[in-house]
């Protein structure tokens, strides 16, 4: 780009004019440079955010179960009556067989449905660990909010997995329910 520099007629002042003669836009190098910065970040943030999505998936799922569980311990304390959380495929009945990724169900000693969750995604992986629950695969609240069954701790919790992500859940004797990530 070039330019004249001249006088113009009031104050003195200097006019600059600007002549453009040059052609204007990015060179195949300054394209090529941008494109490979772009592919190179590229390729470190899709697996970055691959795993930032399995944790989030893993968490929400924990989180939403821990929320079942304190709702029922909330719920059995509030009605003075024991209220259970058991694996469920319809949301409507207890189911005896299979995981606990095919859904759960949150009800009163009654049977009244409070909540229910459907089927997870193909992709999570959800069970309890241990003996859980009682003979009839409920984790029971009693009126008072400590659990029915007697549980260890340390060999008895819910585990959710997704990818290489593994969170624990954990109800204590007292019903006090709580989250890690493993190790368990």
């Amino acid at each position: 780009m070039t330019f004249q520099q001249t006088y113009g007629q009031s104050r003195g002042m200097p006019k600059i004019i600007f002549n453009q003669t040059q052609i204007r836009g990015f060179s195949i190098i300054e394209v090529l440079v941008v494109v490979a910065i772009v592919a190179i970040l590229t390729g470190i943030a899709i697996p970055a955010f691959n795993v930032f999505i399995g944790n989030t998936r893993t968490n929400t799922l924990a989180n939403e179960f821990v929320s079942a569980l304190n709702l029922a311990r909330s719920e059995a304390m509030k009605r003075g009556m024991e209220v259970y959380v058991c694996r469920s495929s319809d949301g409507l009945t207890c189911a005896t067989s299979g995981a606990w990724g095919q859904g759960w169900l949150v009800a009163d000693q009654n049977s009244a449905r409070i909540r229910a969750r459907g089927a997870l995604k193909e992709q999570l992986s959800f069970d309890g660990i241990g003996k859980f629950y009682d003979s009839n695969f409920r984790a029971t609240f009693r009126g008072d909010g400590t659990i029915k069954e007697i549980i260890n701790e340390a060999n008895d919790y819910f585990q959710v997995k997704h990818m290489d992500r593994v969170m624990c859940i954990k109800v204590n004797q007292s019903g006090r329910v709580r989250s890690q990530r493993e190790p368990c």
